[in-house]
């Protein structure tokens, strides 16, 4: 029987740490599921994890690194403990506590530093979060109010339809990485990613369909070498997108496929979004105070909800952390972003590209600490490897 825990030929064994590691990433699907306490099954899951991890930093060898990923998180954070002197509400804690165990969570996970068979089965552990996510869609999604979009819910939690499609941004570029290699199994990475697709259709999330077509189009012309592995790809895309137009996107409802048309973003104004982002940019301008330095974690909900839209968040990330941090928080959380794609554009190709994906998806939604798929992308940039 094959033993996880045993070294292999190249000297390489899988952790403990790792393992927990990989738990937190299958069971992210689980952020929906609410628990007694306010809290939601994943929360729990990850105070197990982060709590393992603490008491293995006590035991056994533990080879440790911090890199520039973690630096300018810690900066960011600091920052944002900081925003408290403009602004001490429920809604400000709140926001500050999901940063600050996000971040803890992030540092006990991400500055170990792993051998190759534990990227590999980290790595592998996300296309296990694309399986999840598409079973529990298919055979108990629920819809969004008569709107006929479907979404992800468990046990009475639902996901944001628009946040869902952020789900698929890794898993997708895995199974690709399978077709390019020598794998047995290509069959069934087309037919995940196939269902994957489908599924963010089903969203009729506009926004999330746009950034998992650039993250795909990004991998292509960036992480595929040779043009026989190019060619592969390309004919098996192809495949793709016949299947999916010839016997999938029938099955979709009217309503959905209608959302897709350009007439239907300039009717609705890219579901009002426009508005959002006029309140909140004249909130950000009324003063230089307010454009250097905020009004304080959770500031822009007050913003949108004293306006005609009512909405609690803008939509936009970028204009919202600017709205609650300024523009300095603003470039402290783009420089986590950006170093975090530039090093793992150098150790794991797909963790940069979907990182991007998650930025041209920040376009439309807010990032803040609720978002796992966004943070645990993070994670993985920030990770360290031996081969490095």
């Amino acid at each position: 029987m094959y033993n996880i825990f045993k070294v292999n030929e190249n000297g390489d064994k899988i952790s403990i740490a790792t393992l927990l590691a990989c738990a937190y990433f299958i069971c992210m699907p689980l952020s929906v599921v609410p628990l007694p306490g306010d809290i939601s099954l994943l929360k729990a899951i990850s105070m197990f994890a982060g709590g393992g991890l603490i008491v293995l930093l006590f035991f056994g060898k533990n080879q440790l690194r911090l890199n520039i990923v973690h630096l300018f998180l810690a900066l960011y954070v600091v920052y944002s403990i900081g925003s408290l002197f403009l602004l001490r509400d429920e809604n400000a804690w709140v926001n500050l506590r999901g940063i600050l165990e996000t971040s803890v969570l992030l540092f006990l996970i991400s500055s170990r530093i792993y051998n190759r068979r534990e990227k590999n089965i980290i790595i592998n552990s996300w296309i296990l979060v694309g399986v999840i996510t598409v079973a529990t869609m298919l055979l108990g999604s629920v819809e969004l109010g008569a709107s006929e979009r479907m979404t992800l819910g468990i046990g009475g939690g639902n996901e944001d339809p628009n946040q869902l499609c952020g789900y698929f941004f890794l898993p997708i570029l895995a199974c690709m990485n399978k077709i390019v290699s020598k794998n047995k199994f290509k069959t069934i990475y087309i037919v995940l990613i196939l269902a994957m697709i489908y599924v963010a259709f089903t969203t009729g999330s506009r926004g999330g369909l746009l950034a998992i077509f650039t993250t795909i189009l990004v991998y292509i012309f960036t992480a595929i070498k040779g043009i026989g592995n190019k060619f592969k790809i390309f004919v098996a895309l192809i495949l793709i997108i016949l299947i999916f137009f010839a016997v999938l996107y029938p099955l979709l409802p009217q309503s959905v496929t209608e959302r897709m048309s350009i007439e239907s973003v300039k009717e609705d104004k890219g579901s009002g979004r426009l508005d959002l982002w006029v309140v909140v940019y004249d909130a950000i301008t009324a003063s230089e105070e307010s454009l250097v330095f905020g009004y304080g974690l959770g500031s822009t909900t007050y913003f949108l909800q004293n306006s005609a839209t009512h909405s609690a968040v803008a939509h936009n990330h970028w204009l919202q952390i600017w709205c609650d941090q300024g523009f300095i928080g603003l470039m402290l959380f783009l420089a986590v972003i950006a170093f975090g794609a530039l090093r793992s554009y150098r150790n794991n190709k797909i963790v940069a590209i979907s990182l991007f994906g998650m930025f041209v998806l920040s376009m439309s939604l807010t990032l803040y600490a609720g978002y796992k798929p966004f943070w645990n992308i993070l994670m993985m940039s920030a990770m360290n490897y031996e081969e490095e």
